[in-house]
């Protein structure tokens, strides 16, 4: 199967505003009924990262932490992320990555 590089790099281009955009959501929903998954935005930034670098693409992130700390985000965003991140993860059902 042949891939359509342009395509393929066409879908990529906003990858890192929806995942900011599905960050926020995290960061602004319930903790008692969340609706917005931290482990699947956890999973779309390493899943990014892993694609763009196989794509010969170099990001000024290499890591979940690097991509909250280039976007912005502050320490303590990145920590109550990680909080609930790790609160989920315990009854997420799928592949975390």
């Amino acid at each position: 199967m042949d891939i359509d590089y342009e395509k393929l790099m066409y879908l990529l281009n906003d990858m890192d505003d929806a995942i900011c955009e599905l960050i926020d959501k995290v960061l602004s929903d319930s903790e008692e009924d969340p609706h917005y998954s931290a482990v699947a935005a956890t999973n779309r930034i390493k899943c990014y990262i892993q694609i763009m670098n196989e794509l010969g693409k170099t990001l000024p992130y290499s890591s979940v932490e690097e991509f909250f700390s280039f976007e912005a985000y502050t320490k303590e965003e990145y920590r109550l992320f990680e909080q609930l991140r790790k609160k989920e993860s315990q009854y997420y059902r799928g592949v975390q990555y």
